[in-house]
């Protein structure tokens, strides 16, 4: 029996300290690099950006004498055996990574270059494996319709769009739990992070929306879906280039505003679209280039992440021109009079962004009371 582990590539990080590494990469963890040597580049054949992929490395600076920890290092904590745990000291020590495919690029020598996010691994960490999900898919075209792109978002009509459309279903994939056409490993990402936006107040009942590319398509949520509590039924797939819908409900009536921003941005892996209760106040009461501009260093670095879009109705056309030219050049756009929109590698770096702006708003509302106190 042959038990010889044998790496199939590198990870290339700008984590060089393990005291720098998140312990899950949810928790902040980088974009990077896994470099894949040339005997094995045939296997990345048919992988393409914006799969989910789980990455298996070989965790070399790990203790492999260890049986048991305290969970995340917390000595408070009782210990418990490592194979209850995601420690990675423990006798053989294998890191699983859930990240999304980025970018493939050549390297040296026939190598390949994979950009993913997040990661949380250290630089130069052996990677021994790749899987995709086994029951992740990109569905074939469904009847159904298009995004409207003229400002009746919601309007659905059959066409030839959905027949030509370059996603399809891989053959003797299991049946997705979130509905026919709709690939799950996306659909159980979307419905966290939407539930995660809601527990933190930027998502109420059912405002907002969230999608998150799918290879040539996005996955949407549905109009009336309530953010909290996604379900079947509460999910569509669209084609970026075309608006077809390829498979579930009827997008957010907000579709065509994640289509141009896709469109106008190739490295955004997803987009969060938010009601922060913060931000609507301090848009109420400030105009936009008065916003979040306070005498601190988060305000000088989150203003340059910030764009605005002028005053349109919700749905239009005229408000998805205008996010997507002001998204071209930052990661967030601020839609005067209606919400936030965010855009990034990840749904959750998108999200993340979405909170620091929405916090920086917390404290801008708490300095002008105080001066309008102070002037009483």
């Amino acid at each position: 029996m042959d038990t010889t582990l044998r790496p199939i590539g590198v990870v290339v990080s700008p984590l060089t300290d393990l005291s720098q590494c998140p312990k899950q990469g949810d928790e902040g963890a980088p974009e990077a690099w896994v470099e894949i040597a040339a005997p094995y580049v045939p296997g990345l054949d048919t992988l393409t950006p914006g799969l989910s992929l789980t990455l298996l490395t070989w965790l070399h600076r790990a203790d492999r004498h260890v049986l048991s920890v305290h969970p995340r290092g917390d000595l408070s904590r009782p210990k418990r055996g490592v194979f209850n745990t995601r420690s990675p000291a423990r006798p053989n020590p294998v890191g699983l990574h859930e990240v999304r495919l980025l970018e493939l690029a050549p390297g040296a020598d026939g190598s390949m270059r994979l950009r993913v996010a997040p990661l949380e691994a250290l630089d130069g960490t052996p990677v021994i494996d790749i899987k995709t999900s086994y029951r992740q898919r990109q569905p074939e075209p469904a009847q159904g319709g298009d995004v409207g792109e003229d400002g009746d978002t919601n309007r659905m009509t059959n066409g030839s769009a959905n027949r030509n459309a370059s996603v399809h279903v891989v053959s003797g994939s299991a049946p997705s739990p979130w509905g026919e056409g709709i690939p799950d490993g996306h659909a159980d990402e979307l419905r966290r992070i939407c539930l995660r936006g809601w527990q933190r107040g930027l998502y109420s009942g059912f405002n907002g929306n969230a999608s998150l590319r799918v290879g040539t398509a996005c996955l949407l949520t549905c109009s009336g879906a309530a953010k909290g509590d996604l379900g079947p039924g509460d999910l569509a797939l669209v084609d970026i280039a075309t608006g077809a819908v390829l498979a579930g409900g009827k997008p957010s009536s907000e579709g065509a505003m994640h289509l141009a921003v896709y469109r106008a941005r190739p490295d955004a892996m997803a987009v969060v679209h938010t009601h922060p209760p913060r931000l609507l106040a301090l848009g109420a009461l400030v105009p936009p280039d008065d916003m979040l501009r306070l005498p601190i260093y988060e305000s000088e670095l989150l203003c340059g992440q910030l764009g605005f879009a002028p005053a349109h109705a919700p749905g239009t056309r005229e408000l998805a021109d205008a996010v997507a030219a002001a998204a071209a050049t930052r990661d967030a756009v601020w839609m005067e009079r209606h919400g936030l929109c965010c855009a990034g590698p990840s749904a959750a770096r998108a999200l993340a962004l979405a909170e620091e702006l929405e916090h920086l708003a917390g404290v801008q509302l708490a300095v002008l009371s105080a001066h309008a106190k102070a002037r009483d």
